[in-house]
């Protein structure tokens, strides 16, 4: 019987820290800490992940599939390191589709004036 990857919108929608892990995984493989320095400097700091809601996430995007913890068996342990697999991957574009129509509705709403219908 044939297998068939899993749908990446069944994943959507993603929390704000779920995205920025991918987003940032999809840039390079990088350990936990580095990856929080990452998201912090991105959202210029208005995205500060606590270390527990951080390694929660990091363990429920792992066991979906969606991230994989690097083999470094002669690096620290203590330094885990992840990267963004395929489905991680698919999960990311479907997820910025989503939010570039979101994006989109908000400013075609703005874009309407309190004569035409609009509320302001």
């Amino acid at each position: 019987m044939e297998r068939h990857p899993p749908d990446p919108h069944r994943f959507l929608p993603l929390t704000h820290l779920e995205y920025a892990v991918l987003l940032c995984l999809s840039e390079e493989p990088m350990h936990g800490y580095a990856l929080v320095e990452r998201i912090r400097a991105r959202s210029s700091g208005l995205v500060n992940p606590g270390t527990g809601s951080f390694y929660s996430i990091i363990k429920k995007l792992n066991d979906d599939g969606l991230i994989a913890e690097l083999d470094e068996r002669a690096a620290d342990r203590r330094r885990r390191s992840y990267a963004v697999t395929q489905l991680g991957a698919a999960v990311l574009q479907a997820e910025a589709n989503r939010l570039a129509r979101d994006v989109a509705a908000a400013r075609r709403v703005r874009a309407v004036s309190p004569g035409r219908g609009g509320a302001r």
